[in-house]
């Protein structure tokens, strides 16, 4: 985590942040042992004032039957401003302290332009 906010360290490349075309993000989290049900409050928690903000095209969490402490996320936004503004905002900030504990590994994250 970086020291002026709490959005994992290199999660988001400054291109994507900068740019001016929609864009997209696959990402996928996986639980520690016996925190699975914490994990997905918090994820829960955050989707329905996500899908309210300002360039959010899409937003969508799933969880794999087999695997249930492991969650899979699509995000599409209007602009990296966009997605730059929904990382700075005060339930995200609290989301990203808030899960830290919870993921096993890393938060995986791949970037993605869309084309169509």
């Amino acid at each position: 985590m970086s020291t002026e906010d709490t959005v994992p360290d290199g999660l988001i490349p400054a291109d994507i942040l900068t740019s001016a075309a929609p864009v997209a993000v696959y990402g996928y989290a996986r639980a520690k042992a016996g925190e699975e049900t914490r994990l997905l409050s918090e994820i829960q928690a955050v989707i329905s004032p996500t899908r309210e903000e300002a360039g959010c095209e899409q937003y969508v969490v799933h969880t794999a039957r087999d695997e249930p402490g492991a969650f899979a996320f699509y995000e599409r936004w209007s602009s990296g401003a966009h997605l730059l503004a929904h990382v700075s905002q005060p339930f995200m900030q609290k989301y990203f302290a808030g899960i830290a504990d919870l993921v096993d590994g890393e938060l995986e994250a791949r970037w993605l332009i869309p084309v169509s």
